[in-house]
């Protein structure tokens, strides 16, 4: 009999402290905040500068790269098709093979310049963005920011704010 009641105080005493632990975060935190990333990152007047900055310094490669896939497509063709005659076959081949290693080393080439300017375009927004939330935050007096959760209510959304702020 004992032993049920030690055990029923244990339970009592842990439910007593999980709600003091939570009564004490709550008294903690007076005002939060939440912000999408994802659609600062779409919506701000600066990251659409960046993908357009993007797209014409990299229009001229990505050209290039739809050229050279024109290219390879139309011998493949060619080459599937029997239009090429036996004798130029084993070399068209060979420019086949070729076409397509410089084409993959050119695409690798591509995409690694892209993200790697890509990153560095948007790691001087975040920085932007961290200031403007930062700034925000003492000036409205939030206790607590957070940046992309799985789930949170409109009424702790300040996105539109920071991408307002942003955009001044």
């Amino acid at each position: 009999m004992s032993r049920i009641h030690s055990v029923s105080r244990i339970t009592a005493s842990l439910v007593l402290g999980c709600c003091m632990a939570g009564s004490a975060l709550a008294d903690g935190i007076q005002k939060l905040g939440f912000i999408d990333t994802e659609r600062v990152y779409r919506e701000s007047k600066q990251a659409q500068r960046i993908q357009t900055s993007l797209q014409s310094e990299f229009a001229a490669r990505q050209s290039k790269l739809q050229k050279m896939q024109q290219e390879g497509e139309a011998l493949e063709k060619r080459l599937s098709s029997g239009q090429i005659p036996e004798a130029e076959r084993e070399a068209a081949v060979k420019k086949l093979t070729d076409m397509i290693q410089e084409f993959r080393l050119e695409q690798a080439k591509l995409t690694e310049d892209y993200n790697l300017s890509r990153n560095e375009k948007f790691a001087a927004l975040q920085q932007n963005a961290n200031r403007v939330i930062v700034n925000l935050a003492k000036r409205e007096g939030y206790d607590l920011i957070i940046q992309d959760a799985v789930y949170v209510t409109g009424k702790f959304d300040i996105t539109d704010q920071v991408i307002k702020l942003l955009n001044q």
